[in-house]
């Protein structure tokens, strides 16, 4: 190969990775595209212009796809139906988005193998519908799932256990997630529901956790405590 044809190819490969560059940085959906289905191409086309009930028919179609293939039962499908759900809130439909949201928790109920927070969610989703509707027994039962579902799975540090890095390891764990800010919003919430039930000492139980989550995380000074604080002294009077 002459030295003319190696500045070529040279040149060209240079050509082709600055044009890639180029696109990504001011084209960044071009190449996204490419990896996305015609369906989810058109779902998010139809999102950005506000096409709601468009884009929940190409859901429905993504849906019936999975069932004819025998994969209704999957994450897949089931984050399917919870994309459905939050449409359905754009849409100001609470029936469809709750059944939605019920259909989701259906099949992550099916699977061995599945993210717990991602029940947690569903079930915080439920309560927020159910405390919207003023169905508050419901809600406090979703919300109590919701919680128990992120807490529930925490392990204690054990005196058999062996060797002081596995209890640290335990004991961090179980700081993060009694201080994460999805746990903090769940005591809030089901304070909250107790306050309207008048079940005063229960509400302040609730509030004074999420208190100490977010003291943990936020810092004494941080809005989010001082919001919590006033709820607190709000509950006293």
């Amino acid at each position: 190969m002459s030295n003319r044809q190696s500045n070529i190819i040279f040149y060209s490969i240079i050509f082709l990775v600055i044009t890639a560059i180029l696109i990504n940085n001011f084209y960044p959906d071009l190449f996204a595209n490419y990896t996305k289905s015609k369906d989810e191409i058109s779902i998010k086309e139809a999102m950005d212009n506000g096409e709601y009930d468009k884009a929940l028919t190409s859901y429905k179609y993504l849906i019936r796809q999975s069932v004819s293939q025998n994969n209704a039962n999957t994450i897949e499908t089931a984050t399917l139906y919870e994309d459905m759900a939050n449409i359905s809130f754009l849409l100001g439909n609470k029936d469809q988005e709750k059944n939605y949201y019920l259909k989701s928790l259906a099949i992550k109920k099916q699977l061995k193998k599945i993210d717990i927070y991602s029940f947690a969610k569903t079930y915080s989703k439920l309560g927020e519908l159910a405390q919207a509707d003023k169905k508050y027994d419901q809600a406090q039962m979703y919300y109590e799932k919701s919680l128990m579902t992120r807490i529930g799975n925490i392990v204690e540090p054990s005196e058999d256990d062996e060797g002081m890095f596995v209890n640290m390891q335990q004991s961090r764990i179980k700081y993060i997630i009694l201080n994460h800010q999805d746990t903090i919003a769940t005591y809030k919430k089901l304070a909250t529901i107790h306050q309207i039930k008048n079940e005063y000492v229960k509400a302040k139980e609730y509030y004074d956790k999420a208190l100490a989550g977010s003291i943990n995380t936020y810092g004494e000074d941080d809005i989010k405590t001082a919001e919590i604080t006033n709820l607190i002294k709000q509950l006293s009077l």
